[in-house]
């Protein structure tokens, strides 16, 4: 009996949550539902677009929320309750910077207390800038090293795991430079590969693996060594307890 209960509790909850699922909304019609911005220039920053909708219902829809996935896009929508027949516009805003390549972002609309939902897309191509040295690489580590990471956080590691993150670096001089890395207190949890050999204004990228193994500390300290000169500064590599 007790069991039966248990198998109707269960089907129960499942009904109620079915029931708060937002469902494709049939009352705001919009007129497109892509647009391709074709090929953005990344220097040119944002760029928008204005989807036009009508609410065909017999009563008042509001907007109760707009969403996306990614930090890029933006939003402006109407905030008062859309009148039958009315029509309106959701303005979407993309932010190209450091974005190259193809994008296509999935925006929701919801409506009616968050009851109803359609969805929308932007596309396009972004057609990479120029960059100075220190927005690629915004730390200088000294002696015309420039790192993309002061910290390289793996975050939670327990004993036995193994993750990897790759280290941008820069020759920012013009001369050749040679460079590698020593692990201060023989930490053998990170490893690499090096040294390097860097032309003038040369750009490399090197793999940092973290294995933990529960012996030495969750935070180790990586000196690099230019033209065999120590530099002051180090790369912190850390991981954290989970």
């Amino acid at each position: 009996m007790k069991t039966l209960y248990l198998i109707l509790l269960f089907c129960f909850c499942r009904i109620v949550f079915w029931a708060q699922e937002p469902t494709l909304g049939k009352s705001l019609i919009f007129e497109e539902r892509v647009f391709n911005f074709g090929i953005i220039d990344e220097e040119k920053g944002l760029v928008s677009h204005e989807f036009e909708f009508q609410n065909k219902d017999k009563k008042p829809v509001a907007i109760t929320g707009v969403t996306s996935g990614c930090g890029c896009v933006k939003f402006d929508y109407p905030k008062q309750p859309i009148s039958p027949g009315a029509k309106g516009v959701v303005k979407v805003y993309f932010n190209p910077a450091y974005r190259p390549g193809f994008f296509s972002k999935e925006i929701v609309v919801l409506t009616n207390e968050n009851q109803n939902y359609n969805r929308i897309w932007i596309k396009g191509t972004v057609k990479p800038g120029e960059h100075s040295v220190s927005d690629r690489y915004p730390y200088e580590f000294g002696d015309g090293l420039w790192m993309n990471f002061e910290v390289m956080a793996f975050g939670y590691m327990k004993e036995g795991d193994r993750k990897t993150m790759d280290l941008k670096f820069i020759n920012n001089t013009d001369k050749e430079m040679k460079l590698f890395f020593i692990v201060m207190d023989g930490n053998t949890d990170v490893t690499f590969t090096s040294p390097y050999m860097m032309k003038p204004k040369e750009e490399k990228v090197m793999s940092v693996t973290y294995s933990y193994t529960g012996k030495f500390t969750r935070l180790a300290y990586v000196y690099p060594v230019v033209d065999g000169k120590p530099l002051d500064k180090s790369l912190k590599v850390v991981c954290t307890e989970p």
